[in-house]
């Protein structure tokens, strides 16, 4: 597992300005595991896409072990305390809950899903804002091996800062994908998270598997190529990235 840290370089411009590898795109689909057709549509799209899955769903170890057969990387899909008070479900992490009991309970999550390397925040909006259940969500990816990625559900989350100081490696969301799932919508977006791979050599997309994002990824993803975007999965572009931040 890699054992070093992202730094600073998401808001960066040193990559920006260095041909320092081929510029690449990640593309994560999160909230799997509820729907079993959706779920293999996404499964089903072509290239490394990541799949984040959430835990105790009826369909969430089955879409792991499918898509990691697939040759998908797997991640587990954490459901967060937000803001607007929607309710989590089993395996969701509050700002009530003591050290022992977040962190049983997310170690409880992990084993839910098979084949996790990584987890992301599902919602959690409220949470991510909170050091204290961060560093203790840091504790736990640190003891199971897992990458980090925060979904930025909300502009004030400390969550990437804390797996940086606690040496996690980690990344953050640049696009939503489909907060609009119009073709025009989508289309927008898509052509952002390639502008930001372009500027900035790589790029982090979240989207969700709506049959409409399924569709438009099915039509769009050929357009990496064409463009000389890398499609791949979150842990290699954190190792692909290492090399060029040891030498900052």
């Amino acid at each position: 597992m890699i054992g070093c840290l992202l730094v600073w370089f998401m808001s960066s411009t040193h990559l920006a300005k260095a041909d320092v590898f081929q510029p690449s795109m990640v593309i994560i689909i999160d909230d799997l595991g509820y729907n079993l057709a959706n779920g293999l549509g996404i499964v089903n799209l072509p290239g490394p896409v990541t799949l984040a899955i959430i835990p105790h769903t009826r369909h969430g170890a089955l879409l792991a072990r499918t898509g990691a057969a697939a040759d998908k990387q797997i991640m587990l899909h954490v459901p967060m305390q937000n803001h607007a008070g929607i309710k989590l479900g089993k395996g969701g992490l509050t700002l009530d809950m003591d050290e022992r009991t977040f962190k049983d309970i997310l170690r409880q999550d992990a084993a839910n899903i098979p084949f996790t390397q990584g987890l992301n925040n599902h919602m959690g909006s409220a949470l991510t804002e909170q050091v204290l259940p961060m560093k203790w969500t840091m504790d736990v990816a640190k003891e199971l091996e897992l990458f980090f990625v925060d979904s930025r559900t909300t502009a004030t989350s400390v969550a990437w800062q804390q797996a940086i100081a606690q040496k996690v490696p980690t990344l953050k969301r640049d696009v939503f994908l489909d907060n609009n799932t119009s073709t025009e919508a989508l289309e927008i977006q898509f052509q952002q998270a390639m502008n930001i791979a372009r500027e900035n050599k790589f790029a982090v997309l979240i989207g969700h598997p709506y049959p409409e994002t399924i569709a438009f990824l099915n039509q769009s993803l050929g357009k990496l190529d064409e463009a000389g975007i890398k499609l791949v999965s979150a842990s290699a572009l954190i190792e692909l990235l290492q090399p060029h931040l040891n030498a900052l």
